[in-house]
């Protein structure tokens, strides 16, 4: 994740929280089973793949554009 996010470092903001670890999320994003992703404080992704977060992470930088 962290490397499919710093090509787009100073356009994205990426978090991961783990369920069970981070708390931090719930008032805002609600109770997770599992980690989730985060992109920009807006859009949350539960289905966790290298492909998934790649393109994710593109579609957030061209939503931008």
């Amino acid at each position: 994740m962290e490397a499919a996010a710093a090509k787009y470092d100073d356009k994205v903001e990426v978090k991961i929280y783990y369920a069970g670890k981070d708390f931090d999320y719930i008032k805002k994003y609600g109770v997770i089973f599992r980690g989730t992703m985060i992109i920009n404080g807006k859009k949350k992704i539960d289905r966790l793949s290298k492909d998934i977060i790649e393109k994710e992470i593109q579609n957030a930088v061209e939503e931008l554009c």
